[in-house]
């Protein structure tokens, strides 16, 4: 057997998955090398309480036992298993994981720190929670991909979903790391107010907290959260809903009663046309026509609404159907890229590379249906 001191974090966090899905209790190491490519803070109690819950789990069990299996020769080589081994058990181990599994009756409180390359950088799909979930983006950025909607979050940005949200997410493509604070929760009734937010997509709402003191507060707050459910006090679910109240509290204050300016029904009117014509050649000269506007005053106003110009627009929007595509279809890549405006497949690939810092094939099967 291979000398544990010639063994990686990967590899050790490898093992101590495997043995961890059989059943048994990780050793230490195993732990801390969880711990490290989780890049959660979760102690043995912890993994041992989920452990338990797997097995409970039948629908889980069968899903999982022909991976266990299949990987069992290969994890008792003598010669071990390589990093590129560790990495891809880990991924076949996760894939599908219920995410529900997670939640305890308690709220469950964390922080995450995900690095491009750690095991904790491949995506995963959620498709029902028992629970609420919420997010708050400290720094580096995810994405989150729904059938209707993508967001690239930003410092600041809360993300919280209902139980009937059905979304991936994950390491934004562009980015190196994501910090990110979460909650699992059953909202109080009363709560339904302070959760009023912004709805991207069903169960899929938004709150955007502004730079300053009051995003500063919103931090201490959920980090305090986190420390609650980490004291075993017996007030411990009083304390953590008080505490999750106020950062809602304090989350609605920093946004105020500001209300989206309404878009100019011109404008509103260029988005359908250009959306309704994603496939097909167009100028904006037709655009601005069609809107009865000069192209000039066109470019002016849609920018000023839009935030940004409407070729770069229109862009955007062709890159959002071409990923959601890549998601939820079999279709080859070239055909998305036609179908979402560009006839030349290089073109499609080298565009979509330069926006995303990953190929369109790249990307589909970081999000592919298994994980």
């Amino acid at each position: 057997m291979t000398d544990s001191a010639d063994i990686s974090t990967i590899q050790l966090a490898a093992r101590a998955f495997y043995a961890w899905f059989h059943g048994r209790q990780p050793e230490p190491a195993g732990v801390l090398a969880i711990q490290a490519f989780l890049g959660t803070p979760i102690d043995t109690d912890e993994l041992n309480r989920l452990g338990e819950r797997l097995q409970q789990n039948q629908a889980f069990l069968e899903a999982q036992r022909p991976l266990v299996e299949k990987w069992q020769r290969r994890m008792s080589s003598p010669t071990g298993i390589s990093d590129e081994d560790a990495a891809t058990l880990i991924e076949e181990l996760f894939s599908g994981f219920d995410h529900a599994l997670l939640y305890e009756r308690n709220i469950r409180a964390s922080s995450t720190l995900v690095h491009r390359g750690q095991v904790n950088s491949v995506h995963a799909r959620v498709e029902e929670m028992p629970c609420w979930t919420l997010h708050l983006n400290l720094a580096g950025g995810g994405i989150f991909l729904s059938e209707n909607m993508e967001r690239r979050t930003a410092p600041g940005d809360m993300m919280l979903m209902r139980p009937d949200a059905r979304y991936h997410y994950g390491l934004h493509p562009l980015e190196e790391d994501w910090q990110h604070l979460w909650a699992l929760f059953q909202p109080r009734p009363h709560w339904s107010e302070l959760t009023a937010w912004k709805e991207l997509d069903q169960g899929i709402l938004l709150l955007a907290l502004p730079e300053g003191e009051a995003r500063l507060k919103v931090e201490r707050l959920f980090r305090e959260l986190i420390d609650i459910g980490q004291s075993g006090s017996i007030e411990q679910s009083n304390l953590q809903h008080n505490k999750l109240e106020e950062i809602l509290i304090r989350a609605r204050v920093a946004l105020g009663d500001q209300e989206s300016k309404p878009v100019d029904s011109r404008i509103r009117h260029a988005c359908e046309y250009m959306q309704s014509r994603l496939e097909q050649k167009f100028t904006l000269e037709e655009v601005a026509s069609d809107c009865n506007l000069s192209i000039s005053r066109f470019a002016h106003l849609f920018a000023e609404q839009m935030g940004l110009g409407p070729k770069a627009w229109i862009n955007d929007i062709r890159l959002q159907k071409a990923r959601k595509l890549l998601l939820t279809t079999d279709e080859k890549i070239s055909r998305i890229g036609s179908l979402v405006g560009y006839e030349d497949p290089a073109h499609f690939t080298r565009y979509f590379s330069k926006n995303m810092g990953c190929s369109p094939r790249h990307f589909r099967r970081s999000f592919s249906k298994d994980t």
